[in-house]
């Protein structure tokens, strides 16, 4: 019955509003037309016995008592009181529309999480889907005079086939005299939970999330009790109503016109018709109509909601989805845009001219003087080292998780420099100080000379300053760290040659015979030299001199991460063999 004009009003046009005038089903003329004639029958009566049935003194009486009425008029502060309660009632009767419940959601969680396509599964999803309907009847059978006189009592209910023979003797059954709408949701409840020990809903996850739906839909039902059962305060309306009908009363006398021959004031034009006065009617009395029929849109007038449309609709859509439907969806086939990388959709001729650019900011077309673009030299800023922002003590290293034999390397006190210092590295390890690139080896490492004050030197642990990180990047055979290893020792782990590279990941071992002389040409390739030639080791090739970028055998090289383990990942399987492990491996062979 919802009266909907939207079309009309799609595109803004001369008279656009002005067209919907003419229409009377839903407008202010089939809501006003009565109350319209009997305040023009008032005024007219009282009109004619001032110009022709009065004496002289008696038009004197009555000329003094409409220009009371008129003042009065003024002191009803009619407007801020009607429009403050028609917006209450506006909004009031877009949140009942909004709480209409409608199945189509969980429909779709029924057909999904319920499986089984034996009769046995059918039954039961198209039970649940039964129960929400008929939560939904009893629900406007309580509240819409509309669905009372579809369904005037459970016999109706039984009849149209939403209530079974049974169901409508347990219903009987249940003795409260709170009302019993809300118990097809307990069955819907405790239909789920038997589909779910029988094994047809996978997971309770599953099970959760349908009655955490199921919930949201009874949720709505007893919203719209609560919308019925408590309405606008009465006294507001009271006192909306009350204002409405003294003012009429009084501009029915107030607004007479009087003889212009004896001058009052305002009274200067004598007319037959009160224009402004019919039309000052027709707003206030039109905004209280408005209000009158959305307090209650679930009875007969024309903008009150369809809910017996509502019914059937759902019926259909919610038996179709969890059995029609169940499981069931097109072939999968490529779509007509599968080799496109901008799929455009078409335009007919109608449609051509609607086109739109994509908005990319509105600063995007600034214009910038080119002058005023060139960044400007910055005043670089020092920040002081102060006193609080020191450590109190050095980061600890979880050394027992080492093998026996590195604790036992790690255990003994290593100063590469000789005698004793106020200060420890961060890392507790330094070498390389006296030539210029000291720094930048030591970074790449893992360890760094800036020294850190008032710590004392921990004795026993040359790795109390950082914490063993497994490299995460790369896949490789060998540990760097084989080198704190003697060979000796554990003669199962192998010595392999060590790249620039892996220094990020692991800690080297520097050479007991390596001379502090010799850091004064050094830089991290001949360290790297040193320590394979120490422990007579073949240099092997890096990944980059294996499969150079411009090679013409090798395919290039893509920006991207392979997504399989079938792609571009073949060039790097020797390469990874003849390189450092991980500190992972190095623990699998404890001495």
């Amino acid at each position: 019955m919802t009266v909907t004009y939207s079309l009309n009003v799609s595109k803004a046009r001369l008279c656009g509003f002005a067209k919907l005038l003419l229409r009377w089903r839903g407008s202010i003329y089939k809501l006003l037309y009565r109350e319209m004639m009997i305040f023009c029958g008032l005024y007219y009566s009282l009109s004619a016995l001032y110009r022709y049935c009065f004496s002289e003194n008696q038009r004197t009486v009555f000329e003094k008592l409409t220009i009371y009425c008129e003042a009065f008029t003024n002191l009803i502060p009619l407007s801020f009181v009607l429009g403050f309660y028609v917006s209450i009632v506006v909004g009031r009767w877009w949140q009942q529309y909004l709480a209409i419940p409608w199945p189509d959601k969980i429909s779709m969680l029924i057909a999904t999480y319920v499986h089984g396509s034996d009769e046995r599964g059918k039954i039961i999803r198209r039970t649940l889907a039964r129960y929400l309907n008929l939560l939904s009847v009893l629900t406007f059978q309580a509240v819409s005079t509309s669905v009372k006189k579809r369904f005037p009592t459970l016999d109706h209910v039984q009849e149209a086939g939403l209530m079974t023979k049974e169901e409508r003797r347990v219903y009987d059954e249940i003795q409260v005299t709170h009302g019993k709408w809300w118990v097809p949701a307990q069955w819907f409840s405790a239909l789920a939970a038997r589909a779910r020990k029988e094994g047809r809903i996978k997971d309770d996850i599953l099970l959760q999330a349908l009655l955490d739906e199921m919930h949201v839909f009874r949720g709505n039902c007893g919203m719209l009790f609560s919308y019925d059962w408590v309405s606008i305060p009465l006294v507001y309306t009271q006192v909306v109503t009350l204002a409405i009908y003294t003012y009429f009363l009084a501009t029915v006398m107030g607004r007479q016109y009087l003889d212009p021959e004896k001058g009052y004031p305002g009274h200067e034009v004598d007319l037959y018709i009160p224009i402004f006065t019919i039309l000052q009617f027709f707003f206030y009395m039109g905004w209280l109509k408005v209000a009158e029929q959305l307090i209650n849109p679930f009875g007969e007038d024309d903008d009150d909601f369809e809910l017996n449309w509502c019914l059937d609709r759902n019926l259909q859509v919610s038996f179709m989805i969890v059995d029609e439907m169940h499981q069931k969806h097109p072939r999968l086939v490529k779509d007509m845009y599968w080799d496109e990388l901008e799929p455009q959709l078409p335009y007919t001729k109608s449609s051509f001219m609607l086109r739109t650019q994509p908005h990319l900011g509105s600063a995007v077309n600034l214009d910038i003087d080119p002058e005023e673009s060139e960044f400007l030299p910055m005043e670089t800023i020092m920040e002081e080292d102060n006193d609080e922002n020191n450590y109190n003590s050095p980061p600890q290293s979880p050394t027992n998780e080492l093998s026996p034999a590195f604790r036992s390397y790690a255990g003994s006190k290593v100063n590469l420099h000789g005698g004793s210092e106020d200060t420890v590295s961060q890392t507790g390890l330094r070498f390389l100080d006296s030539f210029p690139g000291a720094k930048l080896l030591n970074m790449i490492i893992g360890s760094s000379s800036e020294n850190v004050s008032g710590t004392p030197k921990k004795e026993g642990s040359i790795f109390s300053g950082f914490a063993l990180k497994t490299p995460n990047r790369r896949s490789v055979a060998s540990s760097l760290a084989d080198g704190l290893h003697d060979p000796g020792i554990d003669p199962l782990i192998p010595v392999t040659p060590v790249h620039v590279e892996d220094l990020r990941h692991v800690c080297l071992d520097m050479p007991s015979d390596f001379s502090p002389a010799e850091s004064g040409n050094a830089t991290p390739a001949t360290v790297v030299e040193a320590y394979n030639r120490r422990h007579e080791v073949e240099q092997q090739p890096t990944p980059e001199e294996v499969l150079p970028p411009d090679s013409p055998t090798g395919e290039e090289r893509s920006p991207f991460e392979p997504n399989s383990s079938q792609e571009s990942l073949a060039p790097y399987a020797d390469s990874n063999q003849s390189t450092v492990s991980s500190y992972a491996e190095l623990l699998k062979h404890p001495k």
